[in-house]
């Protein structure tokens, strides 16, 4: 059969803007495991009202994307089809998408589950998980909960990103597709090849007929590419004003995905099932990046010279991360009882084996060096920068980094149906188990002072590689990471080890969570009511160590947390009509501080007098927010539909970075840098959609369709700090708030051949305060549209030819520090173009 994007599209009144994707809302109270119908049509308008039925019988605010085409727009992680919902936002590395943001909440600030089960999160220091890390080819569909329900766990503010696994069950019988991508990169000159494939069937067991069911689905996808990149790192001296040092950047990358999946149902009758999910997922991102530095002997403004140093760089590793995830449960149902037991672990991990962090090869200049232009910097300096011989070889840093997290669970949920004469109500209740372990582990190595080791290759001479190709400027030699390598081997690595930083880097963190629910799902007339309370127990410890400068002696610390609360909801829909439907909810959310907020590890130094510390704090607070929903829906005769949703939400014990000197228990320290709960927070926004099809033209102008999303929100919280003894304050946004973010996409379709246009927009945000005390020196990541074509041409119910093509206007990556021209970072990555052909059930 052939899957229609129209249908696709007038389902986005749901709420989801993707790249011709299904989009349905469903009940909250649904369970995780229940087969979700696949939405398979040739664009007929029973299909396209299907789609919208789905929304106006949901309970909740939930967007869902379904399997068949969540990479349309050549989508290949799950972070790049999530972009496209409304209120949604992706952060990006290097070009790609990582991590998302929900209705203007930080990664951090969100959660992710896999059938139920909390992920691990591989990077140190994180709790957000990084989504490109999954191909989205080994899900079946994601939902993405941004209204909070007592069943669900606690741990985000903005909402929930589930990732659910396909099953056999979810098709008719035995079902294989194979498709095969090859990808160029327009920048890099580089081919990328992508293969994925899904088999599934259900099997006889006996005399019963389709009670086993096994499905399988795999994916590898390797991609090479180049980013041109120029920095300051916001080192802006704005009171001279002037720049004190900016980089060029070459990075070159590769990057392999693999993923693979296998789930087993086993559904012996209507009343019993029992099922396994698994996922495995790794991400090898192979870094090459060259170097150049400018660092200037006094603040220059641009056009001006001085004298000052360039330093050329290299930085070689290869990071791994591995995601993996297995629940395993069963569901069973004893007349108006229904009985759910459900055990989960999830594994991840970012391995960094012997990485070359910063090679350095330094130059001095008395004079000659400076810059011009503004977002796209560029270097003036005499030819002799562009020489080898000049440079001299200064220090190597080398590290050794591993970092593991594992959350393991168990869970019992136990729903009663109540029918009676004026109402119908699903009471249900349940008790959660959960287990998190996050450790990090770091080993630091410091080469310097070479010509008293006896090395005799002390300039870049001996290194030299090919001239880079970067195409922002000139840029010069490159240095060879192998010929660093043979320097390095017979040297002894103990002997450079940095004891300090090793130590300050490393640490544990142990958290057990009892939780327990009630809840209740009551139809009544035009109104359903989803009502209850979640409690969360936690209990946390955490070891690190602390390092006296002035002692020179370690010491361990460890350090324990609990925590208790009640988090209530309420969730109501109400039909006005029969086109129309109010939406209302209060809901209460919880998020616990990343590890780098919360980990011990303490640094003292005492600086000839001044008394300086840098630690983290094991006692923060968890963020608790009080969310407010109300939206309204209306559908019309020519299936249109247009929506509205306001939220706000209130949100106390917000975490930012903050020098406590002077206040209590610090009241002798000239620095001390830690992180705190600040004042309250909020954030409020509206979310708009609008999907219309084109038709009563009676010609080829009925096969258009317009979708498109927009969301609008603002945000703020305040920060303080000591100055003279007087505690000073100031508003900023919440860090990663947009205050727009929007999606249009138009559609053409017919039988055979379907093309889409989309654009995805997000306006500025904060990224970080880079000066808690001067607004000057906050650096906002610059207003950022993409543009993606796509073209699907079904030859056969078989075989499907497709062509994408992504960022299209060639859109760069810009932070700035205060305002625009001051740069912070600029990156360019060039556009890429996917042939692909999909072979199903052939």
């Amino acid at each position: 059969m052939k899957k229609s994007y129209l249908a696709c599209l007038i389902a986005l009144s749901c709420g989801a803007q993707i790249p011709l994707a299904y989009a349905q809302q469903v009940t909250e109270t649904e369970s995780t495991d229940e087969t979700m119908e696949e939405v398979v049509t040739i664009g007929n308008r029973a299909a396209i009202q299907e789609a919208m039925n789905q929304q106006r019988n949901a309970g909740g605010i939930i967007n869902v994307l379904k399997k068949d085409d969540m990479g349309k727009l050549q989508d290949d992680s799950v972070s790049d089809a999530l972009q496209r919902i409304p209120g949604l936002s992706v952060e990006r590395d290097q070009g790609e998408g990582r991590f998302i943001r929900i209705r203007g909440l930080a990664p951090d600030l969100n959660s992710v589950s896999y059938n139920g089960t909390m992920l691990a999160a591989p990077e140190a220091g994180r709790r957000a998980v990084a989504l490109d890390v999954i191909p989205s080819d080994l899900l079946e569909s994601i939902e993405v909960s941004k209204t909070l329900t007592p069943d669900q766990a606690a741990g985000s503010l903005g909402g929930n990103i589930e990732l659910k696994s396909m099953t056999a069950f979810d098709r008719d019988g035995a079902f294989y597709s194979l498709t095969t991508d090859l990808g160029y990169n327009q920048q890099a000159s580089e081919t990328n090849p992508k293969v994925s494939g899904v088999l599934s069937n259900t099997f006889d067991l006996g005399d019963k007929q389709d009670v086993l069911g096994v499905a399988l689905a795999a994916s590898y996808h390797d991609r090479s590419f180049t980013t041109d990149n120029v920095e300051t790192g916001g080192n802006w001296d704005l009171d001279e004003p002037g720049l004190e040092e900016f980089e060029y950047r070459a990075y070159s990358v590769n990057r392999e995905r693999t993923g693979l999946a296998l789930n087993i149902d086993l559904r012996p009758d209507d009343q019993q099932s029992y099922y396994l999910r698994t996922l495995y997922s790794e991400f090898a991102d192979s870094e090459i990046r060259q170097g150049l530095i400018a660092e200037f002997a006094d603040p220059l403004t641009a056009g001006t010279q001085s004298a000052g140093e360039l330093v050329r760089e290299l930085k070689d590793r290869k990071e791994t991360q591995e995601i993996q995830a297995i629940v395993l449960g069963t569901k069973h149902q004893f007349g108006d009882w229904t009985v759910q037991l459900e055990g989960g672990r999830s594994e991840a991990n970012e391995t960094q084996p012997f990485a070359i962090g910063g090679a350095q090869f330094k130059q001095e200049f008395d004079d000659g060096l400076g810059y011009r232009g503004q977002q796209r910097l560029q270097l003036i300096a005499p030819d002799q920068a562009y020489q080898t011989s000049g440079y001299e070889l200064d220090e190597v840093e080398v590290s050794d980094a591993y970092t593991e997290e594992t959350e393991n669970n168990i869970k019992l949920d136990v729903a009663y149906d109540l029918l009676h004469r004026d109402f119908q109500a699903t009471l249900k209740s349940g008790v959660k188990l959960s287990q998190r372990e996050k450790t990090a582990r770091e080993d630091i190595f410091i080469y310097e002072d070479f010509a008293d080791l006896g090395v005799s290759g002390l300039t870049l001479d001996d290194y030299r590689g090919a001239d880079v190709d970067y195409g922002l400027a000139q840029f010069g030699p490159g240095i060879q990471a192998d010929a660093l390598w043979q320097m390095l081997a017979p040297l002894d690595r103990a002997a450079f080890r940095d004891d300090v930083e090793s130590a300050i880097a490393s640490y544990g963190i142990d958290e057990d969570i009892s939780a327990a629910y009630l809840m209740a799902d009551i139809q009544l007339g035009n109104w359903q009511i989803i009502t209850g309370a979640r409690y969360e127990h936690d209990e946390r410890n955490a070891q690190g160590m602390r390092y006296d400068d002035a002692t020179g002696s370690f010491t361990a610390v460890t350090d324990s947390y609990s925590n208790a609360r009640w988090l209530p909801s309420l969730v109501t829909r109400y039909d006005i009509n029969d086109t129309t439907i109010l939406r209302m909810a209060y809901s209460t959310g919880m998020v616990r501080p990343n590890f780098e907020q919360l980990r011990p590890s303490y640094y003292l130094e005492n600086d000839d007098g001044d008394l300086k510390a840098e630690f983290g704090n094991p006692d923060l607070a968890p963020l608790t927010s009080s969310n407010f929903d109300f939206g309204i829906e209306h559908y019309d005769e020519t299936l249109g539909v247009i929506s509205a949703i306001a939220f706000y939400k209130d949100i106390k014990n917000f975490v930012y970075e903050a020098d406590v000197a002077g206040r209590p228990g610090y009241e002798d320290f000239d620095e001390a840098e830690t992180y705190i709960n600040g004042d309250d927070a909020y954030v409020y926004g509206l979310e708009l959609n609008y999907v219309h099809q084109v038709k009563g033209f009676n010609s080829w102008l009925d096969n258009f369709l317009f979708s498109s999303n927009l969301t609008f929100t603002d945000s703020e919280a305040t920060v303080d700090w000591l100055d003279d003894g007087v505690l000073l304050t100031r508003d900023i946004p919440l860090p990663s708030q947009s205050d727009t973010t929007a999606n249009l996409a138009i559609g053409y379709e017919t039988a055979d051949l379907s093309l889409r246009l989309a654009a995805n927009y997000k306006s500025k945000y904060l990224v970080e305060l880079g000066d808690i005390e001067d607004s000057r020196y906050d650096a906002y990541e610059d207003d950022n549209m993409t543009v993606d074509f796509s073209a699907k041409w079904l030859l056969s119910d078989a075989i499907s030819l497709s062509f994408a093509a992504n960022n299209i206007t060639d859109e760069p990556f810009y932070v700035y520090t205060g305002s625009r021209r001051y740069n912070t970072q600029y990156e360019q990555y060039g556009r890429s173009y996917t042939l692909g052909l999909q072979i199903t059930n052939w």
